[in-house]
């Protein structure tokens, strides 16, 4: 039979059959999710304090167990091996960079402090008894840690957190305005957006096409973001992908305050390399005074106001207080470089002077040049050779810098074409370059003929420095293949102020980037300190009287007079072998047998035979009717033509410049022929 169990109700009120609340659990369960939430989302602010918390709790827990200090120290070793990978570690896997970029130095340090410090609190505690409050100093120093990196942790979030809206606001403008099927670059995109003191900047990712098709469409792009033009710069990203370039977006262009010379120490004496002025993005731009295989050749070109005559200062300085030979010609009376007149080796005001001087020049050329054909020079691997095919400055020479502002009206002097284009070829191995300003690049400049295309290219080969400029037709001329304009450059900022300075240069950085040359606010300190370098003995003594008596004419000029320039001053030097290096030269015996060819007076006989003969001649009658060999005649005609006493009307045919325009006898033209 089963067993029956009878209960029996009660009206007792035993605790512990008395039930919960309705609703109680779930009300706790529920204030602890909003807790765990609430914790959560304030975890970057709150990150210090949770931190302080937990080495308040890991410090006790560890000071219950044995050894428990040989746990926090190895996790404090391993926490310091780890911060020291983090921030000095970057690693790649092939061409792919597993990071970016590593922390800021300040991060790191931040970073590293932490860990140490924390990590050793929590070894101290774990080995002492744990927090011990009331009795012992771990309390103090725990908050003391928290407070003090929590500082830097909330300072820190403060700045980086304020750009994010302005990053958004581009990166969705560049997404909707320029990267959309109808902008002016349907699928690029933006990677490293920085933001700068200036407003941001970032590298273009082309959907196709090369970095030129960005910066040829950076009108376009401005537009786009409802910008003003002069805002926005595009350049290439040198050493990166074709179709990568770097878009700079100006709050206000940085170049607008400018920056003051320092000083002749620009010029890295190791490098040959100055400082001339810095980039939007602040880095220096370069000029190439020299590099190890000679001199550099520069031209500089610059509409009015464009900053020409200031950029010269600056360099005049700095070559005078680096040992480098100045001389200068200002053929517009000596206006544009007032302050060098005197401070330079020798210094011209006339176009007629700078001519002058590039006789001068080129005779010293040719003096150095039969010099160093012989030298004895020692080479890197000591050994001893004769014959040195480079320059070295200083050694034993000093370079020699020949600028000529306003060039145009020297080059439009007889004769002076063909000097430049001579000395441009062959100067730098005798350590001698040609600095000419312009206005522009156009050929009519360079003077007439086609010897002023070749001046121009071997020119713009070395230094290359474009002020804004007047006409957009000659952007392409002076910066071949370069995606700039110099003629849209403003000519004044937003507040008034002039722009000069502000332009492009082509030197040793290669940027097609906007760059603003440092301002020589006292170029008078420079021109009145330090000492004048002048040409070596050899040099001044086959310069002439041009270069000898130029002292005497700058006192001339002083006192008001007009200065005359001596008879030698257009002489041919290398004809002339009182003026060359004496006869135990080997170059030197050369040049005077091919002087001797030619008999005493032919260039005078030929001269007197064109002017009698009244209209163009034949070289082959010429030599008939005045005796002269072939190679005498044409010898002769050359020297003619460079001092503007004859002219080749056709091929074969010479004139005098008198009679250019009438007609030559049939037989000429037949033997011309």
């Amino acid at each position: 039979m089963p067993k029956t169990i009878t209960v029996e109700k009660t009206n007792g009120t035993d605790d512990r059959a008395t039930p919960r609340k309705r609703g109680s659990s779930r009300s706790s369960t529920k204030a602890h999710r909003r807790a765990l939430r609430l914790a959560y989302r304030t975890r970057r602010g709150m990150a210090p304090v949770y931190a302080t918390i937990a080495q308040a709790v890991a410090g006790n827990a560890l000071s219950a167990v044995d050894d428990g200090w040989k746990t926090a120290l190895a996790a404090t070793a391993t926490g310091a091996v780890t911060t020291a990978a983090w921030g000095r570690w970057e690693g790649r896997i092939g061409k792919k960079r597993l990071r970016k970029r590593l922390p800021a130095r300040a991060d790191f340090i931040a970073t590293a402090s932490a860990v140490t410090t924390g990590g050793g609190l929590v070894t101290a505690m774990a080995a002492t008894g744990g927090l011990q409050i009331g009795a012992s100093p771990y309390p103090a120093l725990t908050v003391a840690w928290g407070i003090g990196h929590g500082i830097y942790w909330w300072r820190r979030g403060k700045k980086t957190a304020a750009p994010a809206p302005a990053l958004s606001k581009q990166l969705q403008h560049w997404h909707d305005k320029v990267s959309c099927s109808d902008g002016p670059l349907p699928g690029s995109k933006l990677v490293d957006v920085v933001t700068t003191d200036y407003g941001w900047t970032a590298v273009i990712v082309l959907n196709s096409g090369t970095w030129k098709k960005a910066v040829t469409a950076t009108g376009d792009i401005a537009g786009a973001l409802d910008l003003p033009e002069e805002m926005v710069q595009i350049e290439k990203a040198v050493g990166q992908s074709a179709r990568r370039a770097i878009i700079a977006v100006f709050d206000r262009n940085p170049l607008q305050d400018g920056t003051t010379h320092p000083g002749p120490q620009i010029l890295n004496t190791t490098t040959g390399q100055a400082e001339v002025g810095i980039f939007y993005d602040g880095k220096p731009a370069r000029y190439a005074f020299w590099k190890p295989s000679g001199p550099v050749h520069s031209v500089v070109y610059g509409a009015t106001d464009g900053g020409k005559s200031r950029f010269l200062d600056m360099l005049l300085g700095t070559e005078r207080h680096n040992g480098i030979v100045s001389i200068v010609c200002d053929p517009q009376g000596g206006q544009s470089l007032p302050r060098w007149r005197e401070a330079v080796d020798w210094y011209e005001d006339t176009a007629q002077g700078g001519l002058a001087q590039l006789y001068a020049i080129r005779n010293v050329m040719y003096e150095r040049s039969a010099r160093y054909s012989l030298m004895e020079w020692t080479d890197h691997k000591g050994r001893v050779l004769r014959g040195r095919d480079h320059f070295v400055v200083g050694d034993p020479d000093p370079l020699i810098s020949v600028t000529i502002d306003e060039a145009h009206r020297v080059l439009a002097q007889p004769g002076a074409v063909a000097l430049v284009l001579e000395i441009v070829l062959m100067a730098r191995k005798c350590g001698i370059k040609l600095r000419l300003v312009f206005q522009g690049p156009k050929a009519n400049m360079f003077g007439a003929g086609p010897e002023s295309t070749d001046i121009r290219e071997q020119l713009q080969s070395g230094n290359t420095v474009m002020f804004r400029t007047a006409s957009a037709l000659t952007d392409s001329i002076g910066l071949p293949g370069w995606e700039v304009n110099p003629s849209q450059l403003p000519m004044y900022w937003p507040d008034g102020t002039s722009t000069a300075g502000l332009g492009y240069i082509k030197g040793p950085d290669n940027r097609q980037a906007q760059f603003r040359a440092h301002f020589d606010r006292d170029p008078a300190h420079w021109a009145t300190t330090g000492t004048t370098p002048t040409l070596e003995a050899s040099a001044a003594a086959v310069a002439g009287k041009a270069y000898s008596e130029r002292h005497e004419r700058l006192a001339a000029r002083l006192r008001g007079e007009t200065p005359v320039l001596p008879d030698d001053a257009f002489t041919d030097g290398p004809t002339d072998t009182a003026r060359l290096t004496p006869s135990t030269d080997p170059i030197a015996q050369a040049a005077a047998a091919i002087a001797a060819e030619a008999p005493a007076g032919t260039d005078e006989k030929v001269a007197a035979y064109l002017a009698e003969r009244g209209r163009p001649v034949g070289r082959n009658t010429i030599a008939q009717d005045t005796g002269l060999t072939i190679s005498a005649v044409k010898n002769a005609l050359t020297r003619l033509k460079t001092k503007g006493q004859a002219l080749a009307v056709d091929r074969g045919i010479w004139a005098h410049p008198d009679h250019a325009d009438n007609p030559a006898d049939t037989t000429d033209l037949a033997d011309a022929a």
